[in-house]
């Protein structure tokens, strides 16, 4: 960090400072943003959970469920093969479990699990979740030095009493000694459903928890979105930027603290895109300054 402080400080003065053909009112103040992100450790054990609504709305997206479901599993295994899914429904009071599915199994396995699950008469993600999670069936599931992933899935917003903020603390103190991430799909407030009930509102919040948006259900995309969605399978080759309008001549990255020149500004996205993939484990910072607003 102190490294691409120091270069951004000389590249500001090189921006701002005295020009004998530049009168004063010209310059303007800038301020350093340093961006980054640490890439993701290789997966060695995966769990992978996906808790479906399968209430009446949701009969139509089960196709969809299974395809992303499969699509990511094509991910996982550029990563480990040592990895298996579940799948249960949101009804807490009526567990509704099928798997566990893992390297073995056939694609069609994958496609059709989610229309094998029981019909929900509640769409409470949460516990539903919690409650499986604490049944002996999730003692067969579950294997403490795997990584766990979590989809939740659902057209409308959870209803059970507990909160999205508390229902994080819960999962970080289920898996202390592992990395877990979640992935919702659910009603956006712009959804492209093109109503403006049943939004996902916990759900959205839960995402947020993890600095990550929820995906909206009604977007055709969202199945193909599925494999793209988690730290865990995803490796990033490349970092938004938190701030807009970034003077490009004073953008600088760094791997691991060493400059990297292999990259591009694509200003459409905001972003820095590496023309590689950092290893495993890799720190990777972008800096570069921004002109600053003066009161």
């Amino acid at each position: 960090m102190k490294n691409i402080l120091s270069v951004l400080a000389c590249t500001t003065f090189l921006l701002i400072g005295c020009q004998n053909d530049v009168s004063i009112v010209d310059r303007k103040e800038t301020r350093v943003v340093v961006d980054s992100f640490i890439q993701a450790d290789k997966v060695d054990k995966l769990d992978v959970l996906v808790v479906v609504d399968t209430s009446g709305s949701m009969s139509d997206n089960f196709d969809d469920v299974g395809s992303g479901m499969e699509m990511l599993r094509v991910d996982i295994e550029n990563l480990t093969l040592d990895y298996q899914f579940g799948f249960i429904t949101t009804d807490p009071n009526n567990l509704s479990y099928i798997g566990p599915y893992d390297s073995t199994s056939s694609s069609i396995d994958i496609l059709l699990a989610p229309n094998l699950l029981n019909s929900a008469g509640r769409e409470e993600g949460f516990a539903a979740t919690y409650a499986f999670l604490n049944s002996e069936e999730y003692m067969g599931f579950s294997r403490s030095e795997a990584d766990f992933l979590l989809f939740i899935i659902s057209d409308e917003d959870e209803q059970s009493s507990i909160d999205a903020p508390l229902f994080q603390e819960w999962l970080v103190d289920e898996f202390t000694d592992v990395r877990h991430d979640i992935v919702t799909v659910t009603q956006l407030e712009d959804s492209q459903c093109g109503y403006t009930y049943d939004v996902g509102y916990k759900y959205i919040e839960l995402s947020g928890l993890y600095n990550k948006s929820a995906m909206d259900i009604c977007d055709e995309n969202w199945s193909v979105w599925l494999s793209e969605s988690s730290f865990i399978t995803q490796q990033r080759d490349y970092i938004e930027l938190s701030e807009g309008d970034p003077i490009l001549d004073s953008i600088v990255v760094y791997v691991d603290n060493e400059v990297e020149n292999d990259w591009e500004y694509l200003e459409e996205a905001n972003a820095v895109v590496l023309g590689f993939i950092p290893d495993y484990g890799s720190l990777v910072e972008v800096g570069y300054n921004v002109y600053a607003h003066i009161e």
